[in-house]
């Protein structure tokens, strides 16, 4: 945690993301596009996009997407599949 500069508080308030005064505008866009993204992905506007492509360019935007959607992807594959963190694999 500390090569990226994040706190156990920083991580601890994820689901305030609108409203902890320890991220900056960045991280909470970041946040607002990964919750979007995994609860209402067509929520998701114009407004944000441009917001994080002002300060990542097109480039890392699109990396943030395939990383947010490869973390959702596996993590509903674990549950549907019966992967669980304690256990080996059962099908």
């Amino acid at each position: 945690m500390a090569s990226n500069n994040l706190t156990e508080d920083d991580y601890a308030h994820v689901s305030e993301w609108a409203t902890y005064s320890g991220y900056s505008p960045l991280e909470r866009a970041a946040l607002e596009f990964t919750e979007k993204f995994a609860v209402d992905h067509l929520a998701i506007d114009q407004a944000l996009l441009d917001r994080l492509r002002s300060d990542l360019g097109d480039e890392l935007t699109f990396e943030l997407g395939v990383c947010v959607s490869s973390w959702l992807a596996l993590g509903r594959l674990t549950q549907v599949i019966g992967v669980h963190a304690s256990c080996p694999l059962r099908i």
